[in-house]
Order: structure tokens, then sequence, then C-alpha cells
């Protein structure tokens, strides 16, 4: 069957139910989640149908159905209005899966056919498209990225509602050579609904969005709907596999912190197709409407370091930058025997990229460096992607000085500081006493996801 339908229209399956068979007869069930890939909110049936009519001839804007079988046969035709396949149907121990989008025509009724169909939506009068034509013009279509458009996915970017800086190509392919790009363009009608940064592993048959970024979800445009997320999650994966022949996607959704609009329809859509939460990070973000005051421990550092003379300033990408990195590299290996994830030549390569968003900000005491960090400016948030403070920086109280006036005073018009996550191995270990220290800040939690799609 697997052979089947790998050649079916997007999203189309046909679906096994379970068979017990003895002498009193034979049933077979299916359940909701389990079999049927949706919680079941209506159910009909068909019968009586004569030989040369045709039910169906429709798409469904929201719903998507499981047609089954249960007694004589008849042919159902599906189309994405690029791959059209008729399946015959005979058996109650085999449906088809219609997901939402996909035109379907129900032909060649056998006398006495009768056909049960579980839908994921109630019925809504309004929620077809009859018109096969107006169907064909209406769908999505996906297009891989190539450097030729990367103007116009870095407009899309910067217009749309989740999109930030990490998201344009000039980010994104620093590390090139390092990443199979898959990228993905999504367009409805000429328009530009949604584009997802992404790379392939061949050997893996793994699609990541994004392997090399923080997340890399789907960036949607303030236009998309939750059905056309739908669609495009079906779309995206019926590429992955016939373009690619990949069998999984790692997904990293962009948390909600960075979005202008609401945009979790990609999580709805996520839910819908099956994605299993595999990591979790906790990250400790302040958000500036509500703010929680700093605790004593931390206000007491602040009053050290002015006390001992320590200043903060932004500094520039040249020797002040040396200066702290070898500090952050220090850091990182005594503690954890890693390296920046940056080398220096690509912080300073992507700071010359975006001078507007990249940032860094040092607590100097007698004009030596002693702490530091690089921020990542977004429209919504100001993230920490690096904080490391010398030995001497610690007993002043370098940090508590730093982030005192990062958050009160040089970032305190953004909607969240974000001191980036504590969190280690796909967020099994935490770091208690690194979370306490960034809460005693006034911030709280929030989660950096990773979910697996199987297909």
């Amino acid at each position: 069957m697997s052979d089947v339908n790998k050649e079916l229209p997007r999203g189309c399956r046909l679906i096994d139910f379970p068979e017990s068979v003895d002498d009193r007869g034979a049933l077979s069930f299916a359940e909701a989640s389990v079999h049927i890939p949706f919680q079941i909110e209506r159910v009909f049936w068909i019968y009586g149908v004569p030989e040369d009519k045709v039910r169906g001839n429709h798409s469904h804007n929201e719903s998507a159905e499981v047609v089954v079988p249960v007694a004589g046969s008849f042919d159902m035709v599906v189309d994405d209005g690029k791959c059209r396949k008729t399946v015959h149907l005979d058996s109650p121990t085999k449906g088809i899966l219609i997901p939402t989008g996909v035109w379907c025509e129900l032909r060649s009724f056998a006398p006495g056919t009768v056909c049960v169909v579980f839908a994921s939506h109630p019925y809504n009068a309004s929620g077809y498209t009859h018109d096969y034509l107006q169907y064909c013009s209406e769908q999505l279509s996906v297009v891989r990225y190539d450097s030729e458009r990367a103007e116009e996915w870095n407009a899309f970017v910067r217009a749309s509602k989740n999109g930030t800086f990490l998201i344009e190509r000039g980010y994104m392919d620093y590390h090139s050579d390092r990443f199979n790009d898959a990228s993905l363009m999504f367009y409805k009608k000429g328009e530009l609904m949604a584009v997802l940064p992404a790379n392939y592993s061949k050997d893996e048959g793994t699609v990541q969005s994004h392997g090399g970024l923080t997340y890399g979800g789907l960036i949607l445009s303030d236009k998309i709907t939750a059905v056309e997320a739908l669609e495009v999650f079906s779309c995206a994966i019926d590429w992955m596999k016939h373009k690619l022949g990949a069998h999984r996607w790692i997904y990293k959704p962009i948390p909600y912190i960075y979005s202008k609009l609401p945009a979790e329809e990609d999580l709805y859509a996520l839910f819908r197709s099956g994605g299993v939460l595999k990591a979790r990070a906790v990250s400790s973000v302040v958000d500036s409407s509500n703010r929680l005051p700093m605790r004593k421990l931390r206000q007491r550092g602040v009053s050290k370091a002015e006390k001992e003379g320590l200043y903060c300033l932004e500094a520039g990408f040249g020797a002040e930058l040396e200066e702290y990195w070898n500090i952050l590299s220090d850091v990182l290996s005594a503690k954890h025997k890693k390296t920046p994830v940056h080398s220096i030549e690509e912080i300073r390569l992507l700071q010359s990229r975006f001078p507007d968003n990249i940032k860094l900000h040092v607590v100097k005491k007698d004009g030596v460096v002693v702490a530091g960090s690089v921020m990542y400016i977004t429209e919504q948030v100001a993230h920490s992607q690096y904080i490391a403070s010398s030995e001497e920086g610690k007993k002043s109280g370098a940090l508590d000085l730093l982030f005192n006036k990062l958050i009160n005073e040089v970032y305190a018009d953004k909607p969240y500081f974000d001191f980036g996550i504590s969190t280690e191995s796909g967020g099994v270990y935490l770091n208690e006493g690194l979370i306490f220290q960034k809460e005693g800040f006034g911030a709280r939690s929030v989660v950096y996801d990773a979910y697996e799609m199987k297909f």
C-alpha cells in the first residue's frame, strides 16, 4: 500500500482498518486520532446511488474526510490540481484519507454500495468549492528557493508577521557550505503566502527547518488563514516526500514572542500533521509590559558594581570584540569544553550585514572589558546571544550592572528581553543555577520547541 500512497495526490493515503473474523462473521473498527487522523466531528453515509451518477465533485475548504466502502464498491477520483488518480475501493477494511483542499469524485457505484464518511468538521454549506476550474486556479504551488529569489524572500520575511532577520538570506547563507538548502516558497494565485527555511540530509532522509538556526518554522503572511496553513503543511510534506525522498521533518516553530501578530497557525497544522514533541528548551524572558521586580541579590550586585567604578557601553566589533571574545571562549572552554557557535570572523561578517540587529554591549573596569553580551535585536525581542564574565567581572557584579541597564534603559522599548536558554540535551538537563540568575531579573520561561513528523 505504501507504493500506492506515493502515487496519490498530496496528503491522500489509503488506510487499513483492523479486522476480526470468526465463525460469527467479521468486524472492523476505527478510532479517532489512531486510524482516523483527526477528531471526528461528523459521520454520514451514502447509499442507493445509481451506477451512472457521481457524488462529490468538490473540494473541502476546511474539512478533511476518510471515506470507507462498508458494502459494495466504487471509484474514488482524487485530484490536487497537479496529480489526478483513480482508486477502486471495494473492501470495508480499507478507506481513503481526503485532506483539506483536495478535489474528490465518487463514481461507478456497484449496486447495493454503502460508504461511510468520517469528517473532521461539522457540515458547512460555504465550506466547499464546486467549480473545478476555479479550484485549479486557486491551488497552492510550491517552489524551491534559489538565489535568484533572494530579494523576494527577504522582502517577504520583513513584511511577514513572524519573520526576523535570522530568516533573511544574508544571515541564513553565511553557513551555506554546511547545509544542503531545501527552503520552500508557497504561492497562491501568484501571491507569496509563506516561506520555510530548511535544509536536507539525504543520508538521514530528514528535512530540518532549520538545522543552523535557533528557530526556523513557517514564516507567514498576515493574510494566511488556518485552513491555508493546513494546505501549506500538506503541500510541504508532499514535496519533501516526492521531490527529495525524505521521510522525516524536524520542525522548530518560532516562539510567539517574535511575532508582530498572532502566528500560531503552524502549530495547529503541526498537530494535524502528527507532529511529536522531541525537544523543549527553556529560555528566560522579561515581559516589559508586566515587569517583575529584580531580586535583592541582583540589586546588590548592581550597587557593588557601581561602587567599584564599573560602567557599561555599546562596544565596537574591532579590538573590544576580541577582548570580549577571549573571555567568552575561556568561559565556554572551562565550563562546557566548547567553543562559541560563531567564530569571531563569522560574528563580524553577520554584524556587517545586520548592523542594526547585532550589537555588542560590554562592562569595563579601569578601561578593561570584564563582561559582556552580544545582542540580537528584532522588532519584538532583544535577545542575549552570548553572555560571559571574567573572574574579575564576577567578583564585581558586572553582569548585574549590564542587564539592569539593558533591560531598563537600552532596550526598555522592546516588548520582550530574552536571556536565552538554560537547558541542554534537548531540554532534559536544566542548569538551575543559570536560570536562577536570569529569573533574578524578573524573567520567566518561554519554550523553544522541536517537533518530529514521519511520513
